[in-house]
């Protein structure tokens, strides 16, 4: 007898196994879009924070795209920038992008104060910046000779942030931009360069330096080659650290189908070996939307969507620091944008911008304190939400902007900084609606709510109150739609945006 339960339990083990080498991932589209692109921790989330800070926060001007314009004659350069030469001009004629490592210190840095913030802020996904376009990496790579860990400030940038964020039980991301690589430097004419496109800089002069102790810095390799490298990195950060979530930059577009599979298919696999659902996400067309979260930057979308999708706007002035740049977000803006984005199935990601020594502005700690202000008070209207059966409505008109090439999908952006407390954004919780109006309207103010006399028309309301408000709030239903009252004594923090809480029955 017992031989035959043993018999029983090795096929049922030798089954699962089998079972369990079929689910394994190939580096095909058909096995790759079994992958599910949105797990429900994600579709919950609705905020998340990372930051952009390398080698180029030491000229702290111009961007993270520095290294690329210090290369590129002000004549030539179609940004029309300056920074070939005052770069020149404040750091010498023979002082190039490397020479900058050494002078990034970075002795104010601290990952458990970073993490903080962001946590303060809401963000429900953390993350760290992994290698922007320059090819320095920010972990100890053995890949990449080129990283914070080896040289500059002698920081496991990725390895802190990745500690300190899973502490939390927050949801920990790697961001990589690095696909461009091969196309960020002007190459010399003999290059094996391609594919050439309109992002390429050949020149028969070229300034970048072609020592070959520098080629994976500057990347002065061929495609193939260089595309190698691009996988390597990857699988590297996967398998030391399997990130929650690997964001994506526009520059994946100009590598080659069979790396982007194996990526994924590494990533994927190795996340199931952890037991986590992990995502990605496509900006472009480089990740078929089935298995990635499409991405749309600094933008939203004209409707709901019946996909989760993601946009990132930065916090400071500009992506990275920039000292003659010393503003952020608004916080009030911050929080509609955020409603606008939730109420059409989206996500929110913005980035900070640290000073070289780790410092991060004080500019971007206030508007960090006064989202998480808000998010503190009314984030139920946020957090683990999903969709009404409509977006809004107001009197703002969001806008196309037809010759911004980056944002595919019909994503829009003009007016979104100008929503106000004339537009309203949905939200919903099983029988719970949030009417999220977008600036406190003052005292006693009528609103009404024209979805509910159309969209939202057969919905029947139980009670309505105001979060943050002990007061009994004023309502109506009528043919032109549900008209609400505001609280006489104004909640705290709605001058970003007053939530009505609307019970129903299904």
């Amino acid at each position: 007898m017992k031989h035959i339960e043993y018999a029983i339990i090795f096929a049922l083990f030798f089954s699962l196994k089998i079972s369990n080498a079929q689910e394994k991932y190939t580096a095909d589209w058909e096995s790759l879009k079994k992958h599910k692109a949105a797990p429900e921790w994600f579709a919950d989330t609705k905020l998340g924070i990372y930051f952009h800070w390398g080698v180029y926060s030491v000229p702290a001007k111009g961007g993270e795209w520095y290294p690329r314009w210090m290369y590129v004659p002000d004549r030539e350069n179609l940004w029309g920038s300056e920074i070939y030469e005052e770069h020149k001009a404040t750091y010498g004629e023979n002082f190039d992008y490397h020479d900058f490592i050494s002078m990034w210190k970075a002795p104010k840095f601290n990952a458990k104060e970073w993490v903080d913030l962001f946590e303060g802020m809401g963000a429900k996904f953390i993350g760290s910046i992994a290698e922007h376009h320059d090819g320095f990496s920010l972990w100890n790579s053995e890949i990449n000779e080129w990283n914070s860990a080896n040289m500059g400030p002698h920081i496991d940038v990725v390895k802190a942030i990745a500690e300190e964020t899973q502490k939390r039980d927050l949801k920990f991301m790697a961001t990589f931009h690095h696909g461009f690589h091969n196309l960020f430097y002007p190459k010399p004419e003999n290059s094996f360069l391609r594919p050439v496109s309109k992002y390429s800089l050949v020149y028969d002069n070229c300034e970048v330096p072609q020592d070959e102790k520098y080629r994976k810095l500057y990347c002065n390799m061929d495609y193939d080659e260089a595309q190698d490298l691009w996988l390597a990195k990857l699988n590297e950060v996967i398998e030391t650290y399997c990130p929650d979530y690997i964001w994506m930059d526009f520059g994946q577009r100009f590598i080659d189908e069979k790396h982007r599979q194996q990526f994924l298919a590494n990533y994927f696999n190795k996340a199931t070996e952890t037991n986590k659902e992990v995502v990605v996400n496509t900006k472009g067309d480089f990740f078929p939307a089935e298995l990635a979260v499409v991405n749309v930057e600094r933008a939203t979308m004209e409707d709901i969507t019946p996909k989760v999708w993601i946009t990132d706007f930065i916090l400071g002035s500009a992506w990275c620091y920039d000292k003659t740049k010393r503003t952020a977000i608004h916080p009030e803006k911050a929080i509609r944008m955020l409603a606008d984005v939730v109420s059409k199935n989206g996500i929110m990601l913005l980035s900070a911008g640290p000073m070289a020594d780790g410092t991060i502005p004080e500019e971007q700690i206030k508007a960090m304190e006064g989202i998480g202000a808000w998010m503190k008070l009314y984030g139920e209207a946020i957090y683990k939400t999903r969709p009404f059966v409509t977006f809004g409505e107001g009197t703002t008109e969001l806008k196309r902007d037809p010759e911004d090439a980056w944002n595919e999908y019909g994503a829009i952006k003009q007016g979104l900084s100008e929503l106000n407390a004339q537009d309203i954004r949905y939200t919903q919780k099983g029988k719970i609606v949030y009417a999220i109006q977008l600036g406190w309207p003052g005292a006693n103010k009528e609103t009404l709510l024209t979805s509910f006399a159309d969209k939202a028309k057969h919905f029947k309301i139980t009670s309505i109150s105001v979060l943050g408000s002990t007061e009994k709030i004023a309502w109506k239903r009528t043919k032109q739609g549900l008209k609400v009252t505001s609280p006489k004594q104004k909640p705290m923090q709605t001058d970003a945006a007053l939530v009505y809480k609307i019970e129903i029955e299904k």
